[in-house]
């Protein structure tokens, strides 16, 4: 029973660390040079620093395939640590760019900068 109880308070301890936070930021989508909404990237082991940075872009590790997700985000460091932020991966001048002029993508396969690119 007693070690039920420790068990438990372990779990509830880690779940509820202040310690760390969702690191956030928005997915760049090459084909149509738009970024998608904010979504989570990761959970990072601090407590949350705000997002008053200046953009970086975020390369995800390279898949089986070698592709990279590119990410934007002005959440401050750290920065999720398997993440690449140096910026010398190919696209990341190109996704700063979307994320600068916000040029969100839609649903509709256009963009919020080129509203009919999916009627063309």
């Amino acid at each position: 029973m007693r070690a039920a109880f420790v068990a438990a308070a372990i779990v509830v301890v880690s779940c509820s660390n202040p310690a760390s936070h969702i690191y956030a930021g928005r997915r760049y989508e090459p084909v149509r040079d738009c970024i998608d909404t904010t979504a989570s990237i990761d959970v990072v082991s601090s407590a949350d620093p705000g997002s008053t940075c200046d953009a970086v872009c975020l390369a995800a590790p390279p898949t089986s395939t070698g592709e990279r997700a590119l990410y934007v985000s002005k959440m401050c460091p750290p920065y999720p640590p398997l993440f690449d932020t140096r910026g010398g991966v190919p696209d990341c001048e190109r996704a700063l760019a979307a994320y600068s002029r916000n040029d969100t993508c839609l649903a509709d396969g256009g963009t919020s900068g080129r509203k009919d690119a999916a009627r063309d």
